[in-house]
C-alpha cells in the first residue's frame, strides 16, 4: 500500500516520518521512488529535527525537486501556526504551564533565540513575540527591547524565554544577569516578569525556580 493510500486507510498517525515526506514529494527523480528519496533526505539530514531546520534551497541539495521542497517549508509552517493559534488564551500558572505553552516555538531551532510571551492580568497567553535571534554561540539581549511589545499591546505580565543549542539547558551567567535586569525593569515600568525559561535538548530550566530570589521573580 502506497502511503497516500495508508494515510486514507488508517489516518496520517499511522505513517512514517518517511512516507509522510514522500507524500509531500509526490515523485522521486525521473518518476523515482518517492519513498526511497524521502529516506535518503532524512538519512542525509539527521533525521526529521534536522531536516525542519533547512530551507527550500537546502532541501533541494539533499534532492527534493524546488516544487516539493517548497511544499515541504510550506507544510512546517502551516504546522507551526496551527500550534502557535491553538495556545492563545491558554493560563500560565506554574514554570510546567510556561515550558508545555512557550516549547513549541523553540522546536527544531538551531540558533539561539529570544522571545517574550505577552500575558493578560488573568495570565493568558496573548501572544508570543520574536526578540531576538543569534548564531549558535548566543545572542546578546536589551533589557528594554524585551517590553517594547508589552507596552505597545497594554500586557501586564510577561514570561521570558529562550534556548541553548548546544541542548543543555542549564542558565549562564548572562541568563541570571538578564533575568535579574528584566525582573527591576518590569517593576520600574509596572510589567510583572512571571518567569524565564530556557530550553535545552527535551529539558528545561526555570530561572522562577531558582533558589536566589536575586535571579527570578517569585
Amino acid at each position: 500500500m502506497r502511503p497516500r493510500e495508508r494515510l486514507a486507510a488508517r489516518g496520517a498517525g499511522a505513517l512514517t516520518d518517511e512516507e509522510l515526506l514522500a507524500i509531500l514529494i509526490g515523485s522521486g527523480p525521473r518518476g523515482g521512488s518517492a519513498l526511497a528519496l524521502a529516506h535518503d533526505a532524512l538519512r542525509r539530514a539527521g533525521g526529521m529535527r534536522g531536516l525542519a531546520q533547512l530551507d527550500h534551497t537546502q532541501l533541494g541539495r539533499l534532492g527534493l525537486g524546488r516544487v516539493a521542497a517548497i511544499r515541504f517549508v510550506a507544510a512546517r509552517e502551516l504546522s507551526r501556526r496551527t500550534v502557535h493559534a491553538g495556545l492563545d488564551g491558554d493560563a500560565i500558572a506554574t514554570p510546567d504551564d510556561a515550558a508545555r505553552l512557550l516549547q513549541p516555538f523553540f522546536a527544531h531551532l538551531d540558533r539561539e533565540e529570544v522571545k517574550v510571551a505577552l500575558l493578560s492580568r488573568k495570565h493568558r497567553l496573548l501572544g508570543v513575540v520574536d526578540v531576538y535571534a543569534g548564531n549558535v554561540a548566543g545572542t546578546s539581549v536589551r533589557i528594554g527591547e524585551l517590553f517594547t511589545e508589552a507596552l505597545r499591546r497594554n500586557a501586564p505580565a510577561i514570561v521570558l524565554a529562550h534556548n541553548h543549542p548546544s541542548g543543555d539547558p542549564t542558565p549562564s551567567a548572562d541568563d541570571l544577569r538578564t533575568t535579574r535586569d528584566a525582573v527591576a525593569a518590569g517593576r520600574l515600568l509596572g510589567i510583572d516578569v512571571l518567569d524565564h525559561v530556557v530550553f535545552g535538548a527535551g529539558r528545561f530550566v526555570s530561572l522562577g525556580r531558582e533558589q536566589d530570589p536575586r535571579t527570578a521573580k517569585r
